[in-house]
């Protein structure tokens, strides 16, 4: 979502309340994108390459408005995804799978496998540095909508909506926990970030650490 006269935009990365933020902000956007998939949830680096230009020749340079994603704890993210796909409506269904099933197929990349492709800090990054110039916690709803009511200039309610409903018993191994944890060393660095505060501004240009 574009919102030039506020002199921001807002990039979807998948799970992390995007229809709700959606539903809320639509309203004041300049432009909306809501699909397909891979164009609302167009990550940092495909913006830079195929928005960013024309937003320039509209007379709206990078530098004239900041780019604005949020974030989830990393491994909640991936719980998210296992969440989502146990619906009764989804295609590709982790209901007959626990989250330890999940999560060693996401580690072990199984194509066949209900998981997500990518990672966070992918969707963050352009040329090996984020791209994007702030970062909101999602867990800190308090931050984020008190920054987008002040931007959009009037007070503003934020539903929960598409929430994966139930406790399907999401629990993991100590090794797979680890391994996961280093598998998202990259995403941990931004989420280190945003502990204190619930935000990040000023994080275009970081290196992120490597995953190990």
């Amino acid at each position: 979502m574009t919102f030039l006269g506020q002199g921001f935009v807002l990039l979807a990365l998948p799970k992390t309340a995007s229809t709700s933020l959606e539903r809320t902000l639509s309203p004041y956007a300049t432009q909306v994108v809501g699909s397909p998939p891979a164009r609302k949830h167009m990550p940092a680096r495909g913006f830079l390459l195929t928005v960013a230009p024309g937003l320039a020749e509209q007379g709206h340079p990078r530098e004239s408005y900041e780019l604005v994603t949020m974030f989830r704890e990393p491994i909640a993210w991936l719980e998210s995804w296992w969440r989502y796909r146990a619906r009764d409506d989804s295609r590709r269904s982790t209901a007959d799978l626990t989250f330890e099933d999940f999560a060693r197929s996401y580690l072990a990349r199984d194509d066949a496998a209900p998981t997500p492709n990518g990672r966070p800090a992918r969707f963050l990054n352009a040329r090996g540095v984020v791209a994007v110039d702030r970062i909101f916690s999602i867990e800190r709803p308090e931050v984020w909508s008190g920054w987008f009511a002040e931007r959009i200039g009037r007070p503003l309610e934020f539903e929960r909506r598409n929430a994966s409903a139930g406790d399907l018993g999401g629990e993991l191994g100590e090794e797979t926990a680890a391994a996961l944890r280093r598998h998202f060393t990259p995403e941990y660095d931004v989420w280190r970030r945003l502990e204190a505060t619930g935000e990040w501004g000023g994080a275009r240009g970081t290196r992120l650490a490597r995953a190990r």
